[in-house]
């Protein structure tokens, strides 16, 4: 933009009046013709303070009696390095007119100024982040407990997160965590008591409990909406003690076969009751842990947090190579159909539960309802386990190597830290018997006699 000239401004007549011209340097003038017909130029400065735009009265121009046009730019120049080292010039002024008079009184009143404004900025960054945790979700609050508190657990909090995500997250897990109520809790009870899980139950209950004290612990919630929902109220532990008996592991290996199942899923039934492994480990088995030549299935992952190393026995080994022609070209010995990870660990539970209903078949789920049932009772997957454990017990092998098969932690502190035997060979032995007890009644005898060797 052009700088106007002393010469322009002499220019300016009676038919100039009221007119608005810009100067240059952010300056502008408005025309003013008195009467007695002398121009004057009235002159402004616009500059920007904090964001916003600003003007001043830097004075009045007259070709004779006013302000020069030199003298109204050195005051703009004056103005504009008073505005580079901080201080705004309106503010300035108005400090002024209270009788704060010299520069390190304009200076200490900006600093106050700029501390009231930094403080005020604090205050609405401690609101915003007090919003966001009031805001916080059930799901986000797991999130936080388990990166501080779980990942102490043997299992860095895996059981936690695998009964959340079942049964919590679908129910509550958007919801803010500072809303949920004792109508919410309830709510996640009385959802898993309708599949009478009286154990689950309490222990999803503890953990809500530790993971709200968390919160409160961190201001995160106001109250603990488990605090008043007892434990004692929600039914006496019943400890599942299902075990087949040898007669019905005969009719087992009979009707399995027959009862509509894929091959893989009759596999994965017969590695567990053979190696005493939770389903969920059977089933997220890779082929890199299975040494067909050592005869032995590495578990790198378990619940307890620690490796445990299978050593298999020939009814064992047979299900795997059987299950390698099957699956042996991907990665996972029960790969889910994208094949780029394992089958849900539910699959097979519930693929056992459809063969043993009572009533009519689910939609889209299996005719065959009665295709396992067996003379005992309901029976799930895990009870193969405990039935596989109760026949190394009956042949013989001592409660202490059965649990190192199980792979159960010793809850003895002094015998963990003092007891160094070494378990292989009679493990080794235990499954041994095992597998060659499972091929005698696979074979379905007529009369099997339990021989416990002495």
């Amino acid at each position: 933009m052009a700088v106007i000239t002393v010469k322009e401004l002499q220019a300016l007549n009676l038919a100039d009046d009221g007119k608005r011209i810009s100067m240059g340097e952010s300056m502008y003038g408005t025309v003013r013709v008195g009467k007695d017909g002398a121009v004057s130029l009235y002159v402004k400065w616009r500059y920007k303070a904090g964001g916003k735009l600003r003007q001043i009265p830097l004075g009045t121009w007259k070709d004779k009696g006013g302000q020069t046009l030199k003298a109204l730019r050195d005051e703009r120049d004056r103005l504009a390095v008073e505005l580079k080292a901080g201080i705004d010039p309106i503010e300035r002024k108005a400090l002024e007119r209270r009788g704060v008079v010299d520069a390190a009184q304009v200076a200490a009143a900006k600093a106050e100024a700029d501390l009231a404004e930094a403080m005020h900025a604090q205050r609405a960054r401690l609101a915003a982040i007090a919003e966001q945790a009031a805001r916080l979700t059930v799901r986000g609050l797991f999130g936080q407990w388990k990166a501080l508190e779980l990942r102490q657990r043997a299992d860095k909090g895996a059981e936690a997160e695998r009964a959340f995500e079942r049964d919590v997250f679908p129910l509550i897990g958007d919801v803010a965590a500072g809303d949920i109520t004792k109508a919410h809790v309830q709510l996640v009870i009385d959802s898993m008591m309708t599949r009478d899980v009286v154990r689950m139950t309490k222990r999803v209950l503890s953990d809500l409990r530790q993971m709200f004290g968390f919160a409160l612990d961190r201001d995160l919630v106001e109250a603990d909406p488990t605090a008043r929902i007892k434990k004692a109220k929600i039914g006496p532990d019943v400890e599942r003690d299902r075990v087949l008996s040898e007669a019905e592991l005969i009719s087992f290996f009979a009707k399995l076969p027959a009862a509509g199942l894929a091959d893989t899923s009759q596999c994965a039934l017969l590695i567990q009751l053979s190696t005493l492994a939770r389903i969920g480990e059977v089933l997220g088995a890779r082929w890199e842990h299975v040494d067909f030549e050592r005869q032995t299935w590495v578990l790198p992952t378990t619940k307890n947090g620690k490796a445990h190393a299978v050593k298999l026995n020939g009814f064992a080994l047979r299900q795997f190579e059987r299950l390698h022609k099957l699956t042996g070209s991907t990665a996972w010995c029960f790969p889910a159909s994208r094949t780029d990870g394992p089958v849900c660990p539910k699959t097979v539970t519930k693929q056992v539960a459809d063969r043993q209903r009572v009533a009519s078949p689910m939609t889209g789920r299996s005719k065959q309802i009665d295709a396992l049932t067996l003379a005992g009772g309901h029976w799930r997957p895990h009870d193969l386990r405990r039935t596989g454990a109760t026949l190394m017990a009956d042949l013989g092998a001592l409660p202490d190597v059965i649990e190192r098969c199980l792979n159960h932690t010793e809850e003895s502190k002094i015998k963990r830290i003092y007891q160094r035997a070494k378990y292989e060979a009679p493990m080794k032995d235990a499954w041994r018997l095992l597998g060659e007890r499972l091929e005698l009644l696979s074979a379905k005898p007529a009369n099997v006699l339990t021989l416990k060797v002495t």
